[in-house]
C-alpha cells in the first residue's frame, strides 16, 4: 500500500445526498454530510462549488485527525455523474487503511472551472443561522487554471503508484481489517437521556444510556450520548460552542462539553438550570418541565453545532434515540423546527419507553412552556376518566417518533392494556405498527464475577464458571461476615436489591417474612425509597438480628457483593419493564425468584425439573402466597437436589446477556425507520 502525507481531496459540496463515508483513526465508520465540512452549506444542487481540505491536518479541536475517506459521487453543477477511482491507501500519520474515492486528472476535466457562486443558504430556525458552524477547513480555492494545474500535477505524481498497488490482490497476512459488524447500515446515532452512568444515575435508564451506545459503537456506528451536566465532572473538554435558547420568558445560555470513551462521544450540556447535583429530578413540576424543554432544544441541534472529533454529525444518515418522557419532546421539535421547514428530512427518531408511569403530565396551560405553534397542541392533549383533559408530553412523543421501542417483549404487550398503559394504551395500540420490544443487556465489563473490582478485597474473590464451586461460597462467607450474620455455608442466603417501593413488591416480602424466618434462611435487603418502608426494613432487622440485615441507602459496592454472595435473589415487582438485577444475578450464578411480568417474564425461564431446563422460579400473581410457593420450591431444590441447582446456576452463567444482541435489534429498528414510514 502507498502512503500519502499531504493528500488534497476535492469535494463536491452540492451533492444532493450531502454525505461522505469516513473512517477516522479510531476505527469508526461514519456518514458525514458535506455541510459539516463546508461553512456555506449549499444544499440545493446549484453552483458546482469546489472546496479542498487537507487530509492530514486537524479539522478542529477534539483529538481526532482528519485522516478520513471522502466519498464524492457527482458533479451537480453539470448534472453529470463522476466516476471516481477506487483506491486503497494508508495515511502516513495514522497507518489506518482507508477506502478513498477521489478525482483522477481525467475526472477533474469534467468539473467546471471558476463556477458562479451559489448563495443558497439554510433558513434560520429558532432565531439562529444554520450556516454557522465551528468546523475549520481550508479556505475556498477558486477552480481557475492555476488551481487546476496544481491538483493535476499532484495527482499525476501519486496516482500511478497508488493505482498499481490498489490492483494487487489482498494479502493473506491476517492484517486486513474486517468491515463493521453493522454491514452497510452504519449510521450516525445520537442517544439523548436525562441521566447516564457513571455520571448520573437513579435507575436502569442511566445504565442503558451508558452501555447501549458502546455496544452500537463496537458494531461500527458513530455514536454520541447527550446528557445534562448536573455537576463538575472530571476530564471533560470544552467544545467552545455556546448557544442561547428561549425557555418560556427567559433566554438561557448553554455550553457544550465532551469526552470520548470506548468509541462513544459523550456530550454534556452545561447550564445553571442543571446545577442539581445528585437530585437530578428535583424541583416542582414547572421547573422540571422547563429544564426538559431546554434540554431537548439544545440536544436536537447538537448534530449541527458540536464538532466531536472535529467533524459535526450533521443530518445525513442520522437517528436520534430519545428516552422516556424527559426527552419525548425531541421528536416533536425535530418535526416542528426542522421537518416542517424542509430540513433534516432524512433524520429519524426512536423513542424508548423505560417506564410509562411517568409521562410529563400537567394542566393544558403547560403547552405555553414548550414553544411550539398552536396547532401542535392536539399532539399533547389527552383525556382520561380520572384526570380529565390534560397536557401529556409522552403522548406527543409517541405520536411523533418514527419508531417506538420498549425494553422487553412482555412490557410491549402490557403497554397495550388498560392496566399496563397508564392511560396511554390507546395511543400505543394505534401505533402498534412502529412498536418493538428489545430486552436490555448488561455491561459485562462492570458486571462480571471474573473481573469485578468489588470482589478483590475483604475476603471476597473473583470467580468464573470453572471456579463457581469455590468462589461463590467464599463470597457468601465474606458477605455474611461483613454484615454481621452467622457464617454458615449450609444456610440459603436470600437477597433483595432495589427501590423500597410497592412497585418493587417490598410489601410482599414483608408479608412473607414470618414464613421466611421459619425456614432456617438468611435475608439481606439493600435499598432506599419510601420512609415508611425504610423504617419497616429497620424493624425487620431488629426483630430478627440473626437472620435479617437491612441496608437502608444504596451502595454500588454492596450491590455487587450481595449479587455475588447470595444464593437467591428476590424480584417480586408488581410491574417491571425490563429489570437488570435478575440479569446481573444470573451472570453471577445467583438464582432469581421473580414475578412473571414485563422483562422478568422474558428473561427468567422457569425451572423444569423433568427436562432440566430453566434458570429460576416465577410466580404469576403479586401475592405473598404466590411468592412463598415459588420460594419454597426454590429452597427445596437448593437443599435436596444439588445437581439440579448447579445446572440452574450454569445455565444462567452461560447465557449471552451482553448488549450485543440488543444492539443488533436496535439496528433493525434504525433500518426500518430509515426506509419505511
Amino acid at each position: 500500500m502507498a502512503s500519502m502525507g499531504s493528500m488534497l481531496f476535492v469535494i463536491d459540496h452540492n451533492a444532493i445526498e450531502r454525505s461522505a463515508v469516513i473512517k477516522n483513526n479510531r476505527g469508526r465508520y461514519s456518514w458525514v454530510p458535506s455541510c459539516a465540512l463546508n461553512n456555506n452549506n449549499n444544499n440545493n444542487g446549484g453552483g458546482g462549488r469546489v472546496r479542498m481540505i487537507k487530509a492530514t491536518g486537524k479539522i478542529s479541536s477534539g483529538g481526532r485527525d482528519a485522516n478520513d475517506a471522502i466519498h464524492v459521487t457527482t458533479d451537480k453543477s453539470t448534472n453529470k455523474s463522476v466516476t471516481p477511482t477506487h483506491v486503497k491507501t494508508t495515511v502516513e500519520t495514522t497507518k489506518t487503511y482507508l477506502t478513498e474515492h477521489y478525482y483522477t486528472p481525467s475526472d477533474l476535466s469534467n468539473i467546471p472551472i471558476d463556477p458562479a457562486e451559489d448563495e443558497t443558504r439554510l433558513p434560520a430556525v429558532n432565531g439562529e443561522d444554520k450556516n454557522e458552524t465551528n468546523v475549520e477547513t481550508a479556505p475556498d480555492i477558486p477552480m481557475n487554471k492555476d488551481a487546476y494545474n496544481v491538483i493535476t500535477e499532484m495527482l499525476e505524481d501519486t496516482s500511478e503508484t497508488i493505482l498499481d498497488e490498489a490492483d494487487e490482490p489482498a494479502s493473506d497476512d491476517g492484517d486486513a481489517e474486517s468491515p463493521p459488524l453493522a454491514g452497510p447500515n452504519v449510521m450516525n446515532v445520537i442517544l439523548v437521556a436525562a441521566e447516564c452512568a457513571p455520571w448520573s444515575k437513579t435507575g436502569g435508564l442511566g445504565d442503558v444510556a451508558g452501555a447501549l451506545p458502546k455496544a452500537l459503537a463496537q458494531r461500527g456506528h458513530r455514536v454520541m450520548v447527550v446528557v445534562p451536566m448536573y455537576g463538575n465532572y472530571d476530564d471533560l473538554q470544552d467544545t467552545g460552542i455556546r448557544r442561547r435558547y428561549k425557555v418560556g420568558w427567559e433566554d438561557v445560555d448553554v455550553q457544550y462539553l465532551q469526552t470520548y470513551i470506548d468509541g462513544v462521544d459523550f456530550v454534556f450540556i452545561r447550564c445553571h438550570m442543571f446545577n442539581l447535583g445528585s437530585n437530578i429530578y428535583g424541583g416542582n413540576r414547572e421547573e422540571i418541565l422547563r429544564r426538559m424543554v431546554l434540554f431537548c432544544k439544545a440536544a436536537v441541534e447538537v448534530p449541527w453545532y458540536v464538532p466531536c472529533g472535529g467533524v459535526c454529525y450533521g443530518d445525513g444518515n442520522l437517528v436520534f434515540i430519545a428516552n422516556d418522557w424527559h426527552t419525548a419532546l425531541l421528536p416533536v421539535y425535530l418535526k416542528a423546527y426542522y421537518r416542517d421547514n424542509g430540513l433534516m428530512r432524512y433524520t429519524r427518531s426512536v423513542l424508548v419507553i423505560h417506564n410509562i408511569a411517568h409521562q410529563g403530565r400537567g394542566p393544558v396551560d403547560d403547552f405555553s412552556h414548550v414553544d411550539l405553534p398552536p396547532h401542535y397542541m392536539d399532539l399533547f392533549r389527552l383525556y382520561d376518566p380520572v384526570g380529565g383533559e390534560h397536557f401529556n408530553i409522552f403522548a406527543a412523543g409517541l405520536k411523533t417518533a418514527d419508531r417506538v421501542v420498549t425494553v422487553s417483549h412482555g412490557y410491549a404487550w402490557e403497554l397495550k392494556t388498560s392496566e399496563g398503559g397508564w392511560g396511554l394504551h390507546n395511543i400505543i395500540s394505534e401505533n402498534d405498527w412502529k412498536l418493538r420490544g428489545i430486552v436490555n443487556g448488561i455491561d459485562t465489563k462492570d458486571w462480571n464475577p471474573e473481573v469485578d473490582l468489588h470482589l478483590t478485597s475483604d475476603g471476597y474473590t473473583n470467580y468464573s464458571l470453572d471456579t463457581l464451586d469455590t468462589g461463590k461460597p467464599q463470597c457468601k462467607a465474606a458477605l455474611q461476615k461483613e454484615l454481621g450474620l452467622p457464617v454458615r455455608e449450609d444456610v440459603p442466603l436470600i437477597g433483595f436489591i432495589g427501590r423500597l417501593d410497592v412497585q418493587k413488591g417490598v410489601d410482599l416480602i414483608a408479608e412473607s417474612v414470618p414464613w421466611i424466618v421459619d425456614q432456617d434462611v438468611q435475608l439481606v435487603m439493600l435499598g432506599t425509597g419510601r420512609p415508611d418502608l425504610e423504617q419497616m426494613l429497620r424493624e425487620m432487622e431488629n426483630r430478627h438480628p440473626e437472620k435479617i440485615r437491612g441496608w437502608v441507602g444504596f451502595s454500588v459496592k454492596m450491590a455487587h457483593r450481595i449479587t455475588a454472595g447470595v444464593d437467591i435473589l428476590l424480584m417480586p415487582s408488581r410491574f417491571e419493564p425490563c429489570g437488570l438485577n435478575q440479569l446481573y444475578a444470573m451472570s453471577y450464578g445467583t438464582v432469581p425468584v421473580v414475578h412473571a411480568v414485563g422483562g422478568l417474564r422474558d428473561t427468567v425461564q422457569a425451572f423444569d425439573p423433568y427436562n432440566e431446563s430453566g434458570v429460576g422460579w416465577t410466580f404469576n400473581r403479586a401475592e405473598a402466597g404466590q411468592l412463598i410457593h415459588a420460594l419454597g420450591n426454590c429452597l427445596l431444590t437448593y437443599r435436596e437436589y444439588k445437581q439440579s441447582w448447579k445446572g440452574i446456576q450454569q445455565r444462567g452463567m452461560t447465557q449471552d446477556l451482553s448488549w450485543n444482541n440488543a444492539a443488533q435489534n436496535y439496528e433493525e429498528v434504525f433500518v426500518a425507520a430509515k426506509y419505511q414510514w
